[in-house]
């Protein structure tokens, strides 16, 4: 059981903002979704309209601010999603015990690999590639030539970093010949790869992801591009020399080559990007057309 002093103490620990309102003694064990909700748990409501008549008495329920609730079990918070989860991982989530190499990876002779690093089944990490301390690197990854992985990075399944990229010069007669790449890829802290990622080498410089930045699944990443830190790639395609601020989300779309998108901007689902977009937008559409700022 976890009682709500031992929650207090950890959200003062983090910092995280909250208030409590409760009436009577708090514990719970363990925790689940509104929808499927177990008696005894923990769970989360981020709207009014998630909120549903008939649902049994609830244990303890993080509360987004603003969703104005009248059950008795309540730790209000500017920003719930986080707390929510910061209180599974910290108070629920088991450590798994698992080989610091999995079967069947092979590890090139040049790769210099930090404490605390785990790699998983039938990986290829070959070249001049350097990983991290803590860094987990999950099963059926390619890692290749010249590579830099930071701090506390996850890679999940099915990921390919460092190939050469798609670049290509025409002769006279229109033969097609495909340009080497000698670049890299340089990857900072704390950034998370989902599975079926594909980020190339550049060309001479490296392709370059920013500390904290989050790359979801079936991104594409060609070479050269930047993408500073903590911005947020979902399901998109970014095409070489693509440039994406800090603090950017990019869902669902294709960004042109040599495009830039600035600091805290939104692009939106199925748009594509074919100019630059400025600091501070939400732009949206084919083209992608700023529709407003990003308030």
């Amino acid at each position: 059981m976890v009682t709500l002093e031992e929650i207090e103490a950890f959200l003062k620990q983090e910092r995280l903002e909250y208030r409590v309102q409760v009436e009577g003694e708090v514990a719970v064990q363990g925790f689940s979704s509104l929808d499927h909700y177990l008696p005894g748990t923990m769970t989360w409501i981020k709207s009014a309209d998630r909120w549903k008549e008939g649902l049994p008495e609830i244990s303890l329920c993080i509360v987004q601010e603003g969703v104005e609730l009248t059950i008795p079990y309540q730790i209000i918070c500017k920003n719930s999603k986080a707390v929510f989860f910061s209180l599974i991982e910290h108070f629920y989530a088991g450590k798994e015990e698992e080989q610091p190499i999995g079967d069947n990876t092979v590890i090139g002779p040049h790769v210099q690999i930090g404490t605390n690093v785990r790699i998983g089944h039938n990986c290829s990490i070959t070249g001049d590639v350097i990983i991290g301390d803590d860094t987990v690197i999950s099963d059926n990854v390619v890692i290749k030539n010249r590579v830099r992985i930071g701090k506390r990075c996850t890679i999940q399944a099915l990921t390919m970093i460092g190939e050469d990229g798609f670049g290509a010069y025409e002769l006279e007669d229109h033969r097609k010949v495909m340009i080497r790449h000698y670049g890299g890829v340089t990857i900072g802290d704390d950034v998370f790869l989902s599975s079926l990622v594909s980020i190339e080498r550049g060309t001479i410089d490296d392709t370059y992801i920013g500390n904290g930045a989050k790359v979801g699944p079936r991104t594409f990443i060609a070479h050269n591009t930047r993408v500073e830190k903590d911005a947020m790639l979902v399901g998109s395609q970014l095409y070489g020399s693509a440039h994406v601020g800090e603090n950017s989300w990019v869902v669902g779309s294709i960004v042109k080559n040599q495009c830039s998108i600035g600091d805290n901007t939104i692009v939106g689902i199925g748009s594509a990007v074919i100019r630059d977009i400025k600091d501070g937008k939400v732009a949206v559409g084919i083209p992608a057309t700023v529709i407003r700022d990003n308030s």
